[in-house]
């Protein structure tokens, strides 16, 4: 991502494009892109007007480049308003710079190949997805012929479809115990080392465009083989070196793949126990999270996510059909995420699945305001819970004995009063719809889809659940 903020006039005087205004005065900084500088990988600000196409090229080569990520460029005003001859060609021309990319050594794929085929108790824990439809493909088949766990910790993409028998859940304690290799997929937080730590004769695997995120000033998790690269380049790299290894381990991998899936279905037959038990009343989250999975699936769609949905009842079969707020938090982004991906892709449906909490954070009303001025049916779905539930929650993990847990309501976290959610969407001449009972959801939410493909007008579902 480029991102571009002006910055205010540097002159007083003498200059097209001087300070004209006393908010020149009250905005100057002294170094405007520290306020981002941590958060991106190059920062610069345009000096002379006819550096802006070899500024734009470095951006664009350097934001590209793994690991990929924002870059920021300021403008003052002064060479905004500067006039220059334009090159034509070079102005036609490609960029001057590449991005740069690369790939494991072939010594640490093999060393990475044969300790998961000569592994008791493999475990794979992933966070941001496979990257891409053909890394999808390429994981599904790695888990299948190996008989791998999969788990998604607090993932922000789909890493496997929920119809996959290896799809381990959320938890990894439950497999980091006996594992004997890890493979970390893009995780920036595997596991949590304060409730337990891998086994000390475990060999932990780390992979990804950046796999010791070297960015973060403290990860202490374990990299005895790091595998640099794009995720689905990688995962083909690890097919590869993998396969000449398959033949002599059929029988001890057949025996694994009954033990783990056998393992797995228990904790999957709990999940359909606890939904089948949330089709009626209240509606609770894992129910909304199902429902929403459901209309996604059947719809094609895609999920942006704030808080809201769980993925382990979601049920999700498809890449890309799910992003979670990232891990560095960002209260509000969901629905604004939304607006832009249905700017991207008009004929698909985006659903923000959003907290209340979350949906105030993300000023609303502009938000509804921009969905009718670029026409962009984005469907709202806004689990009420009445409150702060994450402020709730992070209260009783830390002091669940202390004075706030034992009162009726946690100080700070309930809303006395809500605003109308429909009327916020009304004033932008977005549809609204409510629902409170369980056994009604599915058929709103499918309402909802009927009004955006009849109407291409967005959609607000606000949805009542359990307190």
């Amino acid at each position: 991502m480029l991102i571009f903020g002006g910055r205010t006039p540097i002159s007083e005087h003498s200059h097209f494009g001087c300070r004209n205004t006393p908010i020149g005065y009250g905005q100057e900084m002294r170094d405007q892109a520290a306020l981002i500088r941590e958060s991106v990988k190059w920062d610069f600000e345009l000096r002379l007007a006819d550096q802006i196409g070899e500024h734009v090229d470095r951006a664009w080569a350097i934001a590209s480049s793994l690991p990929k990520g924002p870059v920021y460029l300021s403008l003052p005003r002064e060479p905004l308003c500067e006039t220059f001859a334009v090159d034509e060609t070079a102005l036609q021309a490609g960029p001057s710079q590449q991005p740069v990319r690369y790939a494991p050594v072939r010594e640490d794929i093999a060393r990475a190949a044969e300790a998961i085929a000569c592994a008791r108790h493999p475990v794979i824990f992933a966070q941001r997805g496979a990257r891409t439809a053909e890394g999808f493909a390429r994981l599904d088949s790695l888990v299948r012929e190996w008989a791998i766990p999969l788990v998604e910790y607090w993932g922000t993409e789909v890493t496997l479809s929920a119809d996959n028998p290896l799809l381990a859940g959320t938890d990894p304690s439950v497999w980091l115990t006996d594992a004997d290799v890890i493979l970390v997929v893009d995780s920036q937080a595997p596991w949590m080392i304060a409730e337990g730590d891998c086994r000390q004769d475990c060999t932990v695997i780390q992979m990804g465009p950046d796999p010791l995120f070297s960015r973060y000033p403290v990860r202490g998790y374990r990299a005895d083989i790091n595998l640099a690269g794009e995720t689905d380049e990688v995962f083909s790299l690890l097919e590869e070196a993998l396969r000449p290894l398959q033949a002599a381990r059929q029988q001890h991998v057949a025996e694994r793949a009954a033990y783990t899936q056998n393992r797995i279905q228990q904790q999957k037959n709990q999940r359909d126990a606890l939904l089948h038990a949330s089709q009626t009343g209240a509606i609770t989250k894992p129910w909304l999270s199902y429902c929403l999975g459901h209309l996604a699936n059947q719809h094609r769609g895609r999920i942006v996510s704030e808080l809201t949905t769980l993925p382990q009842f979601a049920g999700l079969t498809h890449a890309e059909s799910y992003y979670q707020e990232a891990l560095a938090g960002g209260l509000g982004e969901a629905l604004p995420i939304a607006l832009g991906l249905q700017l991207a892709r008009r004929e698909e449906l985006i659903i923000a699945a959003v907290g209340d909490g979350s949906y105030l954070f993300a000023n609303p009303a502009v938000c509804h305001h921009i969905a009718e001025v670029m026409k962009l049916p984005v469907l709202v779905v806004v689990g009420n819970n009445g409150g702060w539930g994450a402020v709730a929650g992070g209260t009783k993990a830390l002091y669940p004995d202390g004075y706030a847990a034992r009162a009726e309501t946690i100080p700070a976290t309930a809303f006395t009063t809500s605003p109308d959610f429909a009327a916020i969407a009304a004033s932008s001449r977005a549809a609204a719809l409510s629902v409170s009972r369980a056994e009604d959801l599915p058929g709103v939410l499918e309402e909802a889809v009927f009004l955006i493909r009849t109407r291409r007008q967005s959609v607000l579902v606000d949805v009542q659940l359990a307190r």
